[in-house]
């Protein structure tokens, strides 16, 4: 007679299917927020990115006109008063 009651150690194939179901079900839940998370943080280096440009771009442009206003005040205000002078 074999003794029939001993006590099993360790997971049966059932549990070892369930660990493994759970398992791919979060890594499933978990990699697209991990993408997403990857994609807003290079998009907004990118928006960062182009807010400075922005910045640049609008400070050179004030610049440009303030060149054009002195060239405009010079053509046409201060060189018909020469002109005027010189007569």
């Amino acid at each position: 007679m074999e003794n029939k009651n001993f006590n099993e150690k360790g997971l049966n194939f059932y549990d070892l299917m369930i660990g493994g179901i759970i398992l791919v079900s979060m890594i499933a839940m978990f990699i697209p927020a991990i993408y997403i998370r990857n994609m807003i943080y290079y998009i907004s280096i990118d928006i960062d990115e182009l807010q400075t440009t922005h910045s640049v771009l609008i400070e050179e442009n004030r610049d440009l006109e303030r060149k054009i206003n002195a060239l405009k005040f010079k053509y046409e205000i201060a060189d018909p008063l020469n002109i005027e002078l010189e007569d």
